[in-house]
Parts: structure tokens; sequence; C-alpha cells
């Protein structure tokens, strides 16, 4: 009885082993945030699941752990092409993911520093400080007032990393978006080049939809360069939520609301205290998301391309040329008459460089720059009475004085709040020798002609006078014609009331600027002659 049972158990056993299918264990997979890459270890009956595999290089040069056996179906995607996610038709059949090719070694890679606010680890300020609570999470940076009556500002700030500074960089783009409580304008702002509390830059929207751009050094705002007073940003602003946008391109600083650009940008970049990146608040609640700080072009953004020309007279085509006087018959041939070549000439300054030697630097009491498409006159000391000047030489082949007529344009910007006291200087010989066309204010204009710094008081004396015609209080375009020996005088197309003045030869060939404003920018200055 005993061999009987023995032998039963035998028999079923045998028939369960031979019955039962190798049972395979679920694939693990490990997954991380950032630039870490997906990896799934695939155990199988030649490599258990508790061996150690062996660690192979990916093309992407992520380790992985994965054995191919031979029973494995493998499916080679392209790169970049979307993981399937459908199971295949062959049972058990595991299918492997293709390799992605890592951000580092990719042609258009740029050293980027992203806030994603889902953890702490660039190490915000967090926590209760102060009068405001900062917290963390879910992707949101959110700071809240604590009390009402507090003259405390919210400000925290991190440095970026070594390979991101902003100083040395030729172009950089810095993005965050402001967030408010529904149906209000956000109001908080964007810090960049922070070295502490007392020595940064800031990009700032408020309640009321106005923005300001400021530099603050030892805890004073830098005066005209960007005072930090709020104006009208000349675009629309949403409510609940505005992404704030700084690019350099170059030497310019380029400021955006929702990619859109704000009427005082841009202004000429100037070397920033620090290399710290951060926000800033005074609201009862903002919130702040998507900060990144990227190297390079944005998209098509690449850096803007200008040129300095002066264009000579073109040759007219088929000009008929004097015929050699036949022998014997001088009276016979007509002779043609020399064809004098009107075509215009013209000079255009753009200021994408310095090549025509315009004034940079310090000098009187002013400081002197150039940025792509813009020349800067600043006060470095608000006490400086005297205007500043800037000329350069016209070439020989624009010659006013030569010309049957000419036309000089230039626009003029200064920032907001700043009253305009500038304007062109135009035949100019010396500091001291010039004819001016000056706005001064929005409502007088000043026609001088000087000789040896002195005037003439029954010919352009300089006295200043209403314009009569319509004055923007930032941008403007100045105009110079001379038209049948005549000089009109124009702001924004309209010809002033002390306008015109008869002709009088310059003493030089130059042009250039004058002013006596805390700041003013020059843009499109262009010459276009005819002669007679």
């Amino acid at each position: 009885m005993r061999r009987l049972s023995v032998l039963a158990f035998l028999i079923l056993l045998s028939i369960n082993g031979f019955g039962q299918t190798t049972k395979q264990a679920k694939p693990f997979i490990y997954s991380a945030s950032s630039d870490w890459q997906n990896v799934s270890l695939k155990p199988t009956a030649s490599n258990p699941v508790n061996a150690p595999a062996t660690p192979t290089r990916t093309q992407s040069g992520v380790t992985s752990s994965a054995v191919s056996p031979p029973s494995v179906v493998q499916t080679n995607l392209p790169t970049g092409a979307p993981v399937p996610t459908t199971q295949p038709s062959v049972p058990n059949a595991p299918v492997s993911r293709s390799g992605r090719t890592s951000s580092s070694n990719s042609s258009t890679f740029r050293p980027a520093f992203t806030g994603d606010f889902a953890t702490n680890r660039n190490g915000w300020k967090a926590g209760i400080k102060g009068d405001y609570q900062y917290q963390i999470g879910l992707g949101r940076y959110s700071i809240r007032k604590r009390s009402n009556s507090t003259q405390q500002v919210a400000f925290s700030y991190v440095p970026l990393p070594t390979n991101i500074n902003l100083n040395t960089a030729d172009q950089f783009t810095i993005k965050i978006d402001v967030l408010a409580d529904s149906g209000r304008v956000p109001n908080g702002g964007l810090l960049f080049g922070v070295k502490d509390s007392l020595n940064y830059n800031a990009f700032i929207i408020n309640s009321e939809g106005d923005v300001a751009i400021t530099q603050v050094v030892n805890g004073i705002a830098a005066g005209a360069y960007m005072p930090g007073d709020f104006f009208k940003p000349g675009i629309p602003v949403d409510r609940n939520r505005n992404r704030l946008t700084i690019r350099r391109k170059g030497y310019g600083l380029y400021f955006y609301v929702n990619e859109q650009e704000i009427r005082s940008s841009p202004y000429p970049f100037k070397t920033l205290a620090g290399n710290g990146i951060g926000m800033i608040s005074s609201a009862y609640w903002t919130a702040f998301q998507k900060l990144s700080v990227t190297l390079g072009a944005s998209g098509t953004d690449i850096l803007p391309t200008y040129t300095s020309s002066a264009r000579l007279p073109a040759t007219p085509a088929n000009v008929p040329t004097k015929t050699p006087e036949p022998t014997g018959s001088p009276s016979s041939v007509a002779e043609v008459p020399d064809v004098i070549n009107t075509a215009p000439a013209s000079f255009s300054e753009s200021f994408a460089n310095n090549q025509n030697r315009w004034l940079v630097g310090q000098k009187n009491g002013y400081e002197f720059t150039m940025s792509p498409g813009n020349y800067y006159i600043r006060k470095t000391a608000l006490s400086t009475g005297n205007p500043a000047q800037s000329f350069i030489a016209l070439p020989e082949a624009l010659d006013l004085n030569k010309a049957k007529s000419f036309t000089i344009t230039v626009d003029m910007v200064v920032p907001p709040g700043v009253q305009p006291d500038a304007g062109l200087l135009i035949g100019v010989k010396n500091s001291t020798t010039f004819c001016q066309f000056r706005l001064i204010g929005t409502d007088r204009v000043s026609i001088k002609s000087i000789t040896n710094g002195n005037t003439f008081a029954n010919y352009m004396p300089g006295k200043p006078t209403p314009p009569q015609v319509t004055v923007n209080r930032e941008r403007n375009t100045l105009t110079v014609k001379k038209e049948l020996n005549q000089l009109h005088f124009y702001i924004n197309g309209k010809e002033v009331e002390d306008s015109p003045h008869v002709f009088r030869p310059f003493k030089g060939n130059g042009v250039g600027f004058v002013t006596a404003s805390p700041t003013v920018k020059f843009q499109n200055l262009t010459v276009l002659t005819e002669s007679e």
C-alpha cells in the first residue's frame, strides 16, 4: 500500500512539472525626471531576475542593464519616433525602446536653467520670511503677504550656474509667467543680474497694467538709465497671467510682455552687478511659473544686422556721349550736350557698429554708448549744465552746400517721464560752429546758427518758440530740408512755426546731435542729397 502511494505521488508530480509553463516575472520600469532616460530591465530564462546583468552603453550614452536573449523580438525605431503603446502580436515578447539622443549631444544644445518649482532643488526662499510666506510645489512658486500694513517687498533669488553667465553671453533669453487671483492683473516681476538685495535689475508689472524697468545700485535706482518709474507699456496686458521676457541681443536689452515688445525697449546693455535670477512682489498674493534662462538665440531670434552706408549717385543708363566731329563737314553734325548726373546720393546710419566713429565713452558729464540700432547719450551728473554734442563728417559725395536740395532725418526717443531736450546738428565744422534744430520740452523749439560760439540776431538766433505742431512725449522724428534755397524744419512730418529760413552756406559738412536731457537715444539717421 505504501509503495502504491509513493508511485501515485511521483506520477502526479511529473504531470504537474510537464504541464506547467515557465512563469515570467513582470518587467521593472525605472524612470526619472529631467534629462534622464527610461530604462527597462527585461528578465529572461537565461538571465534570472536576481542575477546581475552585464552593463552595456546605449547610443545616447545612458548605461542600461538589459541582455537580449536569442528569443527576444526587437523592434528598431528611428531616433525620435514615438514608442508604440499597443501590445505586440507575439505573446510575451518584450519590445525594446529605441535610444533617445541626449540633449547635450545635440548641435542645438544651449546651457539652460529652469525653475519648474516642482521641488526646491534650486534653494529658493521658502517658509515664513519677514512679512511674506514663500511656498513651492505643484510647479508654482507662491508669495503671500502676511501683513497688509507692511512696507517690505518680497525678494527671492538664486545664483545661476557658472556655465550661464549673463555678462559674457552675447545673447540670452529669460522668461517667467506671473500669476494673480482671478480677474486681476498680476503684480510682480523678474529679477536678473542680482548680486544681493541692494544690487540688481528688475522688470516689474503692477496691478494697473503698468511696467517698470529698474537698475538698483547700493539700494538706489540708477537714475536716467533704468529709473524704475512705472509707465504704460503700449501693448495689451492680460488679467490672471502675463509672461515677462528679457532678451539680450549683443549690446541691447529687449523687454516683452506676452511676446510683444514694450515701447521703451530696447535699453543698452550694461555690466550686471551679479549673476543671480529671481522674483519680486509686493502684492497680497503672486505666483510664478515656468522660469527659464537660455543662452543663445531664441527660436528665430538672431543678432540684428544693420549697415551704415553712403550711396553715391548711380550712372544713368543709355546716356548719349559726344560724337567725334567728322573731317571736312563740322557744321553737318550737331553736338550732343553734356548730361548732368542729378541722381541722389544718400547716407544712412543705423548704429550697428561704430565704423563712422561717433563719440563713445564719457565726456563733460555725459556718457555716450551704442547698441544695435541705437545711439545713447546720458548725463552722468545731473548738475551738468552744458549740452552734450556728438557729430561726424559726411562723405565728400554728400556736400550739403553744393547740393541742390537735401533731406536730413533722425528719430529721437526719451524714456517715459523724461522731458525731451535734444535735436539735430547740421553743417557742423566744430563744437562752436554749426546749425541746430532742437526740441525743448514738448512746447518749444530752437533753430540756431552759431559761428565761433556766436549767434546772429537777424538769422536763426535760437530763441525758443512754440512749434505750433504736435510733439510727442517720447518719440519724435526731426527733419531738415533744403528746397529752393530755403531751409525747412519739421517735427513728425509737420513744418514748425519758425520755418523756413533762407539758406546760407554752412561752415562745415558734419551732422550730429545735441542734448541736455537726462537720457536720449537716436535712431535711423539718414541724409539724402540731390545735385544741381
